[in-house]
């Protein structure tokens, strides 16, 4: 290391702090890095040269765009021109080309360092990314494969499952009157275990659904959307006292089927879990807004749950409550978080018993 810090020398006068930092820099198992305010490199630090090779000064200037992705390279200048303008954080991904041939992804994030005001320097650090991506990359191809399975074998699925239903149904018709009350009982027990089946064939097709629709972003109104959904419900069951209060004004840029979907499922789950109260309370609205994302929510006067068990609610075929109880098959909240998530959203949920729920669903403002 010394070596480094010398020839840095010579290329620059440096104070005893600045030797000082590079030092400990040169030490950094991560590639770090010092430009001026116009953008030309002063200082990279060895994990630099033992990534692209050289020594310094090599790659000072302009000269590290040289390793650089073409495409990476144009993205990192509109991005430094949009930081330097703003006095924003300079960050983005890179692909940066090894001595050994390879392409390696870096994550690069600078901050500006000021003197009485005066604009010194940027001081930024580089970390290696690339086996996270490959990793990122092999886990999205496995769960694609596992998508396409399970849609394949839901589908095939049907096909049997309509021809069994079909017999049952002719076999039943056959035994009618058959002095053995239990024949009757065992065609009854085969019918209802197709038909369940059957839903859960439909829970899959759904879920699968969800995960490979192309997106098609749009403005939703989320809002009339929520009355139109209320609406369609009271209309099942006009004698139920229900209240439903909607924030106004509520809109995203999103898939529009998908939004529909997963409020159908949010409201739909409140209302059927305040089925057995005098009278309904939902509330759909906007709980807060940070920049980055906009968080809504759908609260019911239900009987509510244990926070033990909500990390449970979203994944497929799981309920707390029996079918006895209240109907379903486990597949609702399953699905409103994958659209969440295919949106780069998020869905969580906050209850307790005897105080009902409120499910709350972020989504990245665009």
């Amino acid at each position: 290391m010394p070596n480094t810090i010398e020839t840095a020398t010579r290329v620059h006068r440096v104070t005893q702090p600045d030797a000082l930092f590079r030092a400990v820099a040169d030490q950094a198992p991560q590639v770090m890095w010092i430009v001026n305010p116009k953008g030309a490199v002063t200082y990279l630090n060895q994990s630099w040269y033992d990534l692209v090779g050289g020594e310094p000064p090599r790659w000072y200037g302009h000269e590290w765009g040289e390793v650089v992705e073409a495409q990476d390279l144009i993205q990192m200048r509109e991005r430094w021109v949009i930081a330097t303008t703003s006095g924003s954080i300079f960050e983005g991904t890179r692909r940066v080309k090894a001595q050994d041939g390879k392409w390696h992804t870096l994550s690069y994030k600078a901050t500006p360092v000021f003197e009485n005001g005066k604009l010194l320097c940027w001081v930024g650090m580089d970390a290696d990314i690339t086996e996270m991506m490959t990793t990122a990359a092999a886990l999205r191809f496995a769960n694609q494969e596992l998508e396409a399975f399970s849609y394949t074998v839901s589908h095939d699925l049907r096909t049997p499952l309509v021809t069994v239903q079909g017999f049952a149904r002719l076999l039943g018709q056959a035994v009618q009157g058959n002095p053995n009350p239990k024949v009757g009982h065992y065609v009854e027990r085969i019918t209802t275990a197709v038909e369940h089946m059957g839903r859960l064939v439909d829970g899959l097709l759904a879920l699968s659904h969800v995960t490979r629709r192309k997106l098609h972003h749009e403005d939703v109104d989320l809002s009339k959307m929520a009355l139109d959904i209320f609406d369609m419900f009271h209309k099942h069951e006009p004698a139920r006292e229900a209240t439903l209060r909607v924030e106004p004004g509520m809109r995203v840029q999103a898939d529009g089927r998908l939004m529909a979907s997963l409020l159908e499922n949010l409201i739909g789950n409140a209302w059927k879990f305040t089925s057995a109260t005098q009278h309904t309370e939902i509330d759909v609205g906007l709980s807060e807004g940070t920049g980055k994302e906009w968080v809504f929510f759908v609260k019911d006067n239900g009987p509510g749950f244990e926070m033990a068990h909500a990390t449970q609610l979203f994944s497929a075929f799981q309920r707390l409550h029996t079918a006895s109880e209240f109907p379903g098959m486990g597949i609702g909240l399953a699905t409103v978080s994958r659209i969440a998530a295919r949106h780069g959203g998020r869905v969580w949920a906050e209850s307790e018993p005897g105080n009902g729920a409120c499910f709350f669903f972020a989504l990245p403002v665009v």
